[in-house]
């Protein structure tokens, strides 16, 4: 029988909290047990169709297939959609998700970039269900039928070329209504690079400035994820850049561009820029470029070392709106050699606009991840994405 799944995209990614189950017409009402079905799934390389194998820890070479069981953690009558109703014919699933649990992801690193894997479901059921005078048992859902991810559904994709540098973007539009709307860009990391433009935008969780809350602010506005095809560090050479440099400056110049130029409500006064790590490392290279074209900034972890700017860059980015965010347990970029550096030379400098988050780690802040001690769960320290993309930066 057919099943649907829906992801949702959280602190690290998208993972799948539920599957709907379709009765094929026969309806059912009351309450299920969580109990009734059992969940199993097997992830797969959507190119050959092979189980894909991941580490057993971070960094290690030890692998293992990506399957197994899901724990199910509610279970009711619902809608196609997932909504709970009194009566129908589809049952939702809620399924556990757990940062330190890979089973619910729909994506993989593949050793250079985070890839979407085929999540191969198989529900079967383990008790009878009684509804009036229908019975239901022995049932195995394990044919899909649709995959959603919420908010990232939302997001139209497109390439983009110029000269001999070829882009890929991921947009969000909000409804016309006849005023000027802002542009918000978010460049992404290292690992959200390829060809693949809504891994930009649901890697990490870039799609809540999409949400209500985000989208509030600014009375709606356009988002653009831009996605490089191999990293924003990329000096040319296909390796990372040793002198600060970027094979992409023009290009993404160009693709802004013409991203505002198509559409005419776009405020060419409110181009804001922002990006985490090697994104972080192009904000701060495109604010440097272009300091007449963005309202503000916003780079995170950002990885364009202190040495590589200038006295003369520092006078000319001064007075743009600057928000840097990192940990200072970051292990990839050091805190010392980047943020901490380049903000104290703009305080110096005059700057009266420029804000920093300075975080002794990344902690789990939702109430829901904790250690085997009780205390909330903690990231890596690079992570520091993690509370700028939730809105939980503080002075």
């Amino acid at each position: 029988m057919k099943y649907s799944t829906i992801a949702k995209v959280y602190d690290l990614g998208p993972f799948i909290y539920k599957v709907v189950l379709d009765l094929e017409g026969i309806r059912i009402n009351g309450d299920l047990d969580k109990e009734v079905f059992k969940v199993s799934v097997v992830r797969k390389d959507g190119k050959t169709g092979e189980t894909i194998r991941i580490p057993k820890s971070w960094g290690s070479k030890e692998t293992y297939p990506s399957e197994g069981e899901r724990k199910v953690i509610d279970a009711y009558v619902s809608d196609k959609d997932g909504n709970a109703a009194t009566s129908g014919s589809f049952i939702s699933l809620e399924l556990e998700v757990d940062p330190r649990i890979s089973l619910g992801s729909t994506i993989a690193f593949n050793g250079s970039f985070n890839v979407p894997v085929v999540c191969d479901y198989t529900i079967t059921q383990v008790k009878p269900i009684t509804s009036g005078s229908v019975e239901l048992k022995d049932l195995l859902f394990n044919e899909a039928e649709e995959r959603k991810t919420l908010l990232a559904d939302e997001f139209i994709t497109e390439g983009f070329v110029c000269g001999e540098v070829a882009l890929t973007y991921a947009a969000y539009e909000p409804k016309a209504d006849g005023s000027k709307r802002p542009l918000l860009i978010w460049l992404h990391g290292a690992g959200e690079g390829g060809k693949d433009p809504i891994i930009a935008v649901s890697g990490n969780k870039v799609v809540n400035l999409i949400s209500d809350e985000i989208q509030s602010y600014f009375g709606g506005c356009y988002v653009l994820g831009p996605q490089t095809p191999t990293m924003w560090m990329d000096d040319g050479s296909g390796k990372y850049t040793t002198d600060g440099s970027s094979m992409y400056v023009e290009a993404l110049k160009a693709l802004i561009d013409e991203f505002i130029a198509s559409h005419e409500d776009i405020d060419s006064n409110r181009i804001y820029i922002g990006g985490c790590s090697n994104g972080g490392f192009m904000t701060m290279k495109m604010i440097l470029s272009y300091p007449k074209m963005f309202a503000a900034a916003y780079p995170v972890c950002e990885a364009l070392a202190d040495t590589h700017i200038s006295d003369d860059d520092i006078n000319r980015i001064k007075d743009i709106p600057i928000w840097f965010t990192h940990a200072e347990n970051d292990p990839i970029v050091k805190i010392e050699l980047h943020p901490d550096a380049t903000y104290q030379r703009l305080i110096l400098a005059g700057a009266t606009n420029t804000h920093y988050s300075r975080f002794k780690s990344v902690i789990d802040r939702t109430g829901e991840y904790f250690n085997e001690d009780g205390s909330p769960y903690e990231y890596n320290g690079h992570f520091s994405w993690i509370p700028a993309l939730n809105n939980e930066c503080v002075l």
